[in-house]
């Protein structure tokens, strides 16, 4: 194993010390990538979510992130998971750098209504309902210790675990979820539009927080409540497999504003785990003018890092890809965190021009199917 320095292809966000430690710790080593796939009824409300064509379609985006990642084509629907417009899923970029690492795949299902085709780990969780009831989300805690049993189990296989999730809708339950435990007081989330529906998103997260009879910080000891009433089943799955793998191994947690709410929680249930998780993000999320991953993970621990990658699509010859450049996508499917643990693995031996020819290859082979 070479000493790791860190390469132009990774950048540190917060505590630069904890991140160069972890990253120290799993430099040329090998790690799993799982992606929990699930379904919100938030992602249907109109305007809400563009991680699809249409608000409809956003229930099938989940499903065929995970059908791409490991058939390469998508099968529960036709074509594959755009934005409105034609911009492809980040799901292209995640794909690339597990195919650059040969890191090996698994798809969590934490409650889906449409299921992938393909084997999936089944956490008991089922479908969400609409944040604005306030009762979003059942069976969180069983869910929840499932995860920490999964999380045990895959820490004793690898040298660390890269965590993530694809759950349209999921940015307005995260707010939710980091309002009713008080972490943040004002909307600092993300969109995959550079349009970011802020208001909306707010308006939506009230309603729920007034359905369930909860004030902003109610919940700040309490986030499996925080999440029954607000949240994603996306959620209590990934808390318990970050808590179950991160008190053996290093955890990358992939992804942008959605994922903060889940680690937010996991350290609120587990204070032991700091120190051992960063986050895994992107380039495109950090600079997103519309949101704010820094004052979100500043207000959650100054001791959970962010190691983000420095991809580019300036130069793509696609409009599709270069639409990342104009503010869409930015993040999903831990495209973030499966980049940063390529880089990792191959101890910082791939570069950000290798992933990008493995997006073109594969952006190509699909679109052409598609």
């Amino acid at each position: 194993m070479s000493k790791m320095e860190l390469p132009p292809s990774l950048s540190i966000y917060g505590n630069e010390e904890i991140a160069k430690d972890i990253l120290s710790r799993i430099w040329g080593k090998r790690g799993v990538f799982t992606c929990t796939v699930a379904n919100t009824l938030t992602s249907t409300i109109p305007g809400i979510s563009d991680a699809g064509d249409t608000p409809e379609l956003t229930m099938f985006t989940p499903a065929a992130d995970a059908e791409l990642l490991v058939l390469g084509k998508t099968v529960c629907m036709k074509g594959i998971p755009i934005n409105p417009g034609g911009i492809p899923t980040p799901a292209t970029l995640t794909k690339a750098a597990l195919e650059v690492s040969g890191m090996p795949l698994l798809i969590i299902d934490g409650g889906c209504k449409v299921k992938p085709n393909l084997p999936c780990i089944d956490m008991g969780g089922e479908c969400g309902g609409y944040v604005t009831s306030g009762k979003a989300v059942s069976n969180a805690r069983k869910v929840y210790e499932n995860g920490v049993i999964l999380g045990e189990m895959l820490s004793h296989g690898s040298d660390f675990v890269v965590v993530s999730e694809s759950c349209a809708g999921g940015t307005t339950t995260a707010l939710a979820v980091l309002m009713a435990m008080g972490v943040i007081r004002e909307n600092l989330v993300s969109s995959s539009s550079p349009k970011n529906p802020r208001e909306l998103k707010t308006k939506v997260v009230n309603e729920g927080l007034e359905a369930a009879g909860i004030k902003i910080g109610d919940l700040a000891g309490d986030p499996l409540k925080a999440i029954e009433c607000v949240g994603d089943p996306m959620m209590p799955a990934n808390v318990g497999i970050i808590i179950g793998a991160a008190r053996r191994v290093p955890v990358i947690v992939g992804g942008g504003t959605q994922m903060a709410a889940v680690i937010a929680a996991a350290i609120r249930l587990d204070p032991g785990i700091v120190g051992n998780i960063f986050q895994g993000t992107t380039r495109w999320l950090m600079e997103d003018p519309n949101s704010s991953m820094r004052r979100i993970m500043d207000s959650i621990s100054p001791d959970v890092p962010i190691v983000y990658v420095n991809m580019d699509y300036s130069a793509s010859p696609h409009d599709g890809l270069q639409a990342y450049e104009w503010g869409y996508i930015k993040e999903g499917v831990g495209c973030g965190g499966s980049s940063v643990a390529a880089i990792v693995q191959s101890s910082g031996e791939v570069t950000c021009g290798d992933l990008l020819d493995k997006v073109h290859e594969i952006y190509r082979k699909i679109m052409k199917t598609g």
